[in-house]
């Protein structure tokens, strides 16, 4: 039984458990090629301004591990035991994705520590839109709950708002991000359109959920007859 149970496990984790793995799969292929001062911080520019070593740059392979034990932990983190997140439809496959970015991530950097000629930003920013626009696909399936999600004083506190909310940032997480994939003359022409893709990711849903919710007090504190 427990064998079972333990194959089940790893058949329904072996794509996880690849991505997880693949840094360190890298790390053994070319530790020794690895110069003594990786990069891991790059302004605004591409610049890189900031420096780590080896065992900072294998660091980054590891934090995939602490997101493992994270997910396992968040469950048991609930005092009132009122919404169980591994109930959370596509919970799963919304880890996968995290775990995946962070990959995403350390390869970016471990590539550049090679000496490929890589357009860091260009690179990270492609990486943010194409995280949230698969994120986007997901948000508008998140049941209320203490974890995940957009939480504003509002949602948390109508199951509504919630659920209208999150089909509204849905929609703009993967309209905006698909407009940025498709028009990408933003970079050269408008680059400061990365952050305002950013902050209508960010702030469009907030203040959405603070409409809806004033909305909904006030059709409930007046009800039609």
């Amino acid at each position: 039984m427990r064998t079972e149970k333990k194959a089940n496990w790893l058949q329904k984790e072996s794509l996880r458990l690849v991505i997880i793995a693949l840094p360190f799969v890298f790390l053994a292929m070319f530790w020794t090629e690895l110069p003594p001062r990786i990069p891991l911080h790059w302004n605004l520019q591409g610049e890189a301004d900031g420096y780590g070593s080896k065992l900072a740059f294998a660091g980054l392979a590891a934090l995939n591990l602490l997101l493992l034990g994270l997910f396992a932990l968040l469950p048991h983190l609930d005092p009132k035991g009122k919404s169980n997140v591994r109930l959370q439809p596509n919970w799963h496959i919304i880890q996968v994705i995290i775990h995946l970015f962070f990959t995403y991530l350390f390869f970016i950097v471990g590539l550049t520590a090679l000496g490929y000629a890589l357009s860091v930003a260009l690179t990270l920013k492609y990486g943010l839109i194409g995280l949230f626009l698969i994120l986007g696909n997901y948000l508008a399936t998140l049941r209320p709950n203490n974890f995940i999600g957009i939480k504003t004083p509002w949602t948390l506190r109508n199951d509504k708002v919630w659920n209208k909310t999150h089909r509204f940032a849905a929609t703009v997480w993967v309209l905006s991000s698909l407009v940025m994939l498709i028009y990408d003359f933003w970079e050269k022409k408008h680059p400061w359109a990365f952050f305002v893709y950013l902050g209508v990711l960010v702030v469009a849903p907030v203040v959405y959920s603070y409409i809806t919710y004033r909305r909904q007090s006030k059709e409930a504190s007046h009800p039609k007859e």
